[in-house]
Order: structure tokens, then sequence, then C-alpha cells
């Protein structure tokens, strides 16, 4: 039962840094965007 909760957090763990990189991502993008804009005008 102990590797049934072992993998569940391992999972958990997993799935968070990957939301966390996606978000750290999307900021960058949207800031790289922002930034496009702003030398065409």
């Amino acid at each position: 039962m102990i590797y049934l909760y072992a993998a569940y957090a391992a999972t958990w763990t997993i799935h968070i840094t990957y939301l966390a990189w996606v978000l750290l991502r999307y900021r960058r993008l949207r800031r790289e965007i922002y930034e496009l804009r702003k030398a065409v005008r």
C-alpha cells in the first residue's frame, strides 16, 4: 500500500511541476507578444 501512496505523490508532483512550467512559458510568451506589439506601433 505504501507504493500506491508513493506513486500518487509522484504523479501529483509531476503534474504540478508541468503546470508550473506551462504557466512560466505562457507568461514569457505574453511578454514577448506585448513587446512585439509595442515595437510595431
